[in-house]
């Protein structure tokens, strides 16, 4: 075998071994977040579930039309309910609109139209379990409409509330937010500041909050 013969197959050994190397270490490496901003602190004005002294915040920016928020939800709920001293659960707004989701930002008008009433959850509940209702008419704030009623706000109210400046501009403010941060998707959850991978299921989502209550901090 001459010299080169040999140099190449020593070349083509070390490639190999580097590529088996590469495909090892992908292969174990544990997924880690997406790299995004920090949230702003929550405050007063947020819409927060839980105690302020709770171990773990939870941050969701979320689209009320969108199918993976509305596969969350059923999640989050859970996990708020059965975690009363650990989490605390803050949800602002990202919708996207117009496109692909038409009707998301008036459904985030309605929710903020109730929350000027106190019943923000209340419409919050009704817009996930019913997405499938309104996410396709034109007269989607008909609907909304309805709901505002099952929840007992004041009619008049209501509608004066849902195309008022005030909650347009609370709207945008979390968008404007989100798009700081570089969320690009919904649902994107922050767990005490940091973004993470979406989990896969409630026990996954569990063991990450149980992971965070002993090591994080608010």
């Amino acid at each position: 075998m001459n010299i080169k013969r040999i140099i190449f197959w020593i070349i083509f050994l070390l490639v190999l071994a580097a590529i088996i190397w590469g495909l090892s270490v992908a292969m174990n490496k544990q997924p880690s977040g997406p790299t995004l901003g920090t949230p702003a602190a929550v405050t007063v004005a947020d819409h927060v579930r839980g105690p302020e002294n709770a171990p773990v915040t939870v941050i969701e920016y979320s689209d009320f039309q969108c199918p993976a928020c509305a596969a969350y939800f059923p999640l989050v709920e859970k996990l708020v309910d059965e975690s009363t001293s650990t989490v605390r659960f803050v949800y602002r707004h990202f919708p996207l609109y117009p496109l692909p989701h038409k009707n998301s930002y008036l459904a985030s008008q309605a929710s903020e139209a109730a929350a000027l009433q106190g019943k923000f959850w209340e419409m919050h509940r009704l817009l996930f379990t019913n997405q499938t209702t309104w996410e396709n008419p034109d007269a989607a704030a008909g609907i909304y409409e309805t709901y505002a009623e099952r929840i007992g706000l004041n009619m008049e109210t209501y509608k004066k509330d849902f195309n008022s400046s005030e909650v347009k501009a609370r709207i945008q403010r979390d968008r404007e937010e989100g798009d700081r941060l570089g969320v690009n998707a919904t649902p994107t959850f922050f767990v005490n500041g940091k973004a993470i991978v979406n989990p896969q299921g409630y026990d996954a989502f569990k063991a990450l909050i149980q992971s965070a209550a002993l090591g994080g901090t608010n």
